[in-house]
């Protein structure tokens, strides 16, 4: 307790400077510049959770570095753990070299995790790995020494949450925060020198506030102004898609975690934390290794949507970062030493791709664009989205001649591939190849936009009887032409003059051209169409993140699989599904079943109930059915029908309500953090 007393007066005086200042744009992109630039990070989760890596009393854990949590450890008895946690195999350096082999430009180390133990010597805390284990050093100085020699930027993860402090919940959260998370943030940001990057987490819990939020945001950048703050310092991000919702909530970066956000969704800088296996922190069991060419197409597919990626490594007890994990960031790092130019100092293009292999990104000043191609061409590459110039230079990077290229009269870029190369062995590299491609450009002009009458920019679209689509021209001049049936559009496709009403599913393609030239990519849009019903109403709308294919995307006859980023599912955070369908007539039902989805490592769980009611008024509904869950662990994600019989009953109204269970369950490693309805397809019989 004395130590807490001795840092009292410090913050007093930190505080007493006010918020921060208000920072311009060009400010703001002046320090988040060399985090723009770097793309590649290491995220290291390690502390005393190594010690029993994922085994409880002689039993596999679903968690790592959760495992207090998730098996309700004793805080007195964790602590005996802790005790036990002497890594004499550590070596800063050895750990920064992998990095540096592995071609990474920043760091991000967990300093504490929700454990509340931390991994520097801390004057706030005799909990820490200096002063409370046999190791007794500073796992942070040498880091920070490490990583200065090596030219790598340093940053720390700080959980706000903490299930070792006994005032980190509750209504002493107050005096936990001023007397023991701030301080031990100063010791951070002024003892280990400049600091890159502050990533905090487990602000989800109940006790925090966006306000608080802003106000330690303002606090971290008066100790470091160059700083860079994640958006989990308050409440703004949206789940575990990890995006700002708010444009004035705290932070610079979003934090999507496992998922690679689509290009344009992101109205702010994000970074994209991933894992190498399917722990953050070391586990014993667990060997199910992402492959290096995964890992590679991953980050190629983050820079050309213009993100960064944070790829994690668990180091076990005695120090050591198992050497799956190193294989691959060595695989990781001869790669980009071939392809780097691609990747780092990179910024994205209006259109990031070409069909499913081919990524592009372009260098600052846009004189150079990199298409990154995954799987390997053949004799030759086509590339359609290109404005060749007489003096234009294509190069394969690891290669230093030039490339023959030539555009055809369908207006391709073909790029003639050396007999050479087509062995593997001869290429400069593998999983994937780097075009570079000097003065020229993509396409002047932006794809076109195809609209109905409720929404712009149409992907995926689904109607009753009719719809009407609009297609608009990207510039002046330009002329689009379009296709139905899923085919490329080309001059000699039909050329929009008029709104298009659709009465029968269709798959329409359109392409902007001038002169006979095409001058943008091409734009795609899916329409259904589904005549069960007369309509379906939701009480409630789902969220703005997973919004599936709308409300009749519930009764299309197509049931989402068990990956939750298909566009099928429709998703609720902490609310429940209420759907009134008005069949058009009176019919009789046998039965209704419901398609859920449970994947309770990303907090998706079933219903904890389902009722059927039923109406021939649509004003007065008599519950028919019901039908009541039992939410306990589970194990892979899937899919469930819940069949809800019901006795021969004429009706011409469906009411349909499906409660979400609310909040993660206390076994759950989200605990108190609100649960995920996910629904898809609505089955009448």
């Amino acid at each position: 307790m004395v130590k807490r007393v001795l840092v009292l007066g410090m913050i007093g005086l930190v505080l007493a400077g006010g918020l921060a200042r208000a920072e311009t744009k060009k400010a703001f992109d002046a320090r988040m510049r060399w985090w723009r630039d770097a793309k590649f990070g290491m995220f290291i989760h390690w502390g005393p959770y190594a010690v029993l890596g994922g085994v409880y009393k002689g039993q596999n854990s679903a968690a790592a570095e959760w495992i207090m949590n998730e098996d309700n450890i004793p805080a007195a008895e964790y602590e005996e753990y802790a005790r036990q946690f002497n890594p004499v195999q550590f070596n800063a350096r050895a750990w920064v070299d992998l990095a540096k082999a592995g071609g990474v430009k920043y760091i991000i180390f967990t300093s504490k995790h929700h454990d509340g133990f931390a991994m520097w010597d801390s004057k706030v805390s005799g909990y820490d790995i200096a002063e409370f284990t046999p190791f007794k050093r500073d796992v942070l100085k040498e880091l920070a020494e490490a990583c200065k020699q090596a030219g790598i930027r340093l940053g720390f993860y700080y959980s706000i949450m903490d299930w070792h402090h006994p005032d980190a919940a509750g209504e002493r959260f107050a005096a936990y925060r001023d007397a023991y998370l701030k301080p031990q943030l100063q010791e951070l940001l002024t003892g280990y020198g400049k600091v890159g990057v502050l990533w905090f987490d487990g602000e989800w819990i109940d006790d925090w506030s966006e306000g608080q939020g802003a106000e330690l945001y303002s606090f971290v950048r008066r100790l470091q102004p160059e700083i860079i703050v994640n958006n989990r310092v308050g409440k703004g991000r949206n789940g575990m898609q990890g995006m700002s919702l708010d444009k004035s909530s705290a932070g610079d970066f979003g934090t999507p975690e496992q998922e690679i956000l689509a290009q344009g969704s992101a109205a702010m800088d994000w970074e994209a934390c991933m894992t190498t296996n399917d722990s953050w922190g070391y586990k014993k069991a667990d060997n199910n290794w992402k492959s290096p060419e995964a890992l590679i197409h991953n980050l190629i597919d983050i820079a050309a949507k213009g993100g960064n990626y944070l790829l994690n490594l668990g180091p076990d007890a005695e120090g050591l970062i198992p050497e799956a994990g190193q294989e691959r960031f060595r695989e990781i790092g001869k790669w980009l030493k071939v392809n780097g130019a691609a990747i780092y100092g990179t910024r994205p293009l209006p259109e990031y791709r070409e069909g499913e292999n081919i990524r592009y990104t372009r260098s600052l000043d846009g004189k150079t664009i990199y298409a990154t191609v995954l799987e390997w061409p053949g004799k030759s590459l086509r590339l359609k989205y290109i404005e060749p110039k007489k003096k234009s230079k294509v190069y394969l990077l690891g290669r230093k001649s030039a490339l023959t290229w030539k555009a055809n009269s369908r207006g391709e870029v073909v790029i003639t591939l050396p007999a050479l190369l087509q062995r593997a062995a001869n290429r400069p590299c593998r999983h994937a190849w780097v075009f570079k491609i000097t003065g020229r450009q993509l396409p002047v002009a932006a794809a076109p936009l195809i609209s109905t009458a409720s929404k712009t920019g149409v992907v995926r679209s689904l109607f009753t009887d009719s719809e009407q689509v609009t297609i608009s021209a990207p510039s002046d001049g330009a002329e689009v032409h379009y296709t139905l049936d899923g085919r490329t559009p080309s001059q000699n496709s039909p050329v929009y003059t008029a709104p298009i009403t659709l009465t029968e599913a269709a798959e329409i393609q359109a392409v902007a051209l001038e002169k006979g030239k095409v001058i943008s990519p091409v734009t795609t849009a899916q329409f259904s169409r589904t005549t069960r019903i007369k309509r379906l109403t939701l009480e409630k709308s789902p969220s703005v993140k997973y919004p599936g294919w709308g409300e009749l995307g519930l009764v299309d006859g197509r049931q989402g699989g068990t990956d939750y980023h298909e566009s099928d599912w429709i998703g609720f955070e902490g609310e429940s599904l209420d759907a009134t369908i008005d069949l058009g007539e009176q019919k009789s039902i046998s039965s209704i079943r419901l398609s859920c989805l449970e994947d309770q490592n990303s907090w998706i769980f079933l219903p904890s109930s389902i009722k059927l009611l039923t109406s021939t008024d649509g004003a007065t509904f008599v519950q028919t059915a019901e039908w009541k869950g039992e939410t306990s662990p589970a194990g892979t994600a899937a899919t469930r029908e819940t069949a809800l019989i019901i006795m021969p009953k004429s009706c011409r109204y469906l009411r349909i309500l499906a409660s979400n269970v609310g909040v993660c369950p206390s076994w759950h490693k989200g605990a108190g953090g609100k649960a995920w309805l996910f629904i898809d397809e609505i089955i009448i019989n």
